[in-house]
């Protein structure tokens, strides 16, 4: 087995293995190369001593009167500068102010009117289809053609008298 540390996505592996999320095959291929490698069994059992600290661990018991203490240090808060200046003012500005930038937005609108798509002229090109006789043909010339520049390559390179 390659080394999972040294794998791109290897440690996701021993991940796997510490989280017990392994088919049996494949846990028992990585527990002979944790035999192996201290540098993978060191990283097991780190996460190992991590999964049993969770499980390990339980959260305190909320009280009966949590959330009237919890409303109650709320209350208890000071207002800042801010949302005594602000207050109920704003909490009645947003709405208008939304409702005044669509009306605009609205306005806007209709005076200028959305331009009309141009339509694409009427002129195509016109494809001609060729029958097989003519490429046949063409194809010919070409190879004639190419014939031909090698032998007037062949003529230029010798020399005259």
């Amino acid at each position: 087995m390659n080394c999972p540390m040294e794998a791109r996505h290897g440690s996701e592996l021993l991940l796997d293995y510490t989280a017990g999320r392994l088919e049996a095959g494949e846990a028992m291929a990585l527990e002979a190369h944790l035999e192996s490698c201290a540098r993978c069994r060191q990283f097991a059992q780190s996460q190992k001593a991590v999964w049993q600290a969770l499980e390990a661990w339980e959260a305190e018991p909320v009280s009966m009167d949590f959330d009237r203490r919890l409303f109650a240090r709320i209350e208890q808060a000071p207002v800042s500068w801010w949302e005594r200046l602000t207050g109920q003012a704003m909490h009645h500005a947003v709405p208008v102010a939304a409702a005044a930038g669509v009306m605009i937005l609205a306005g806007l609108m209709l005076e200028h009117p959305a331009a009309t798509p141009v339509a694409p002229p009427r002129e195509s090109a016109q494809v001609e289809t060729l029958g097989p006789e003519q490429v046949q043909s063409a194809l010919d010339d070409m190879q004639m053609l190419r014939d031909f520049n090698h032998l007037v390559r062949a003529d230029s390179a010798e020399p005259r008298m």
